[in-house]
């Protein structure tokens, strides 16, 4: 009877110990995983990033209208010809799509914050 307590104690010991590492391990998953995610920050839009935006929009004054559709940076200009595209495609997330004289376009920045760098400048403008 004391051997067979015994074994059935052991039993039980081991089972807690397991889940009790189980537990741990899935602890520590979790925590390295959110780290990963806090940890991970946007780059910031700079001014060599929007002096690249605004040159290749066609300047400042080619710029009408900014929004932002979808999550895609829509942009609206005067002179479709002023800009150039085929920069702008190597900044491009997912290709550039223009419709008359607006362009759309996703880049790897959150658009609503190129949007407000640029609701700014052209309120420096103008």
């Amino acid at each position: 009877m004391m051997a067979e307590n015994k074994l059935n104690l052991t039993s039980v010991l081991l089972v807690v110990i397991s889940f009790v590492v189980f537990v741990c391990l899935l602890l520590l998953v979790i925590f390295l995983i959110t780290k990963k995610k806090k940890g991970k920050k946007e780059p910031k839009i700079d001014d060599v990033f929007m002096d690249f935006i605004i040159l290749n929009y066609g300047g400042i004054e080619n710029i009408t209208n900014v929004e932002v559709e979808n999550s895609r940076l829509k942009i609206t200009v005067d002179d479709l010809d002023k800009v150039n595209l085929d920069n702008l495609k190597t900044q491009a997330e997912s290709g550039i799509f223009v419709t008359g004289n607006t362009i759309k376009t996703l880049y790897s920045l959150s658009s609503l914050k190129i949007q407000k760098a640029l609701e700014g400048r052209l309120k420096q403008n103008g």
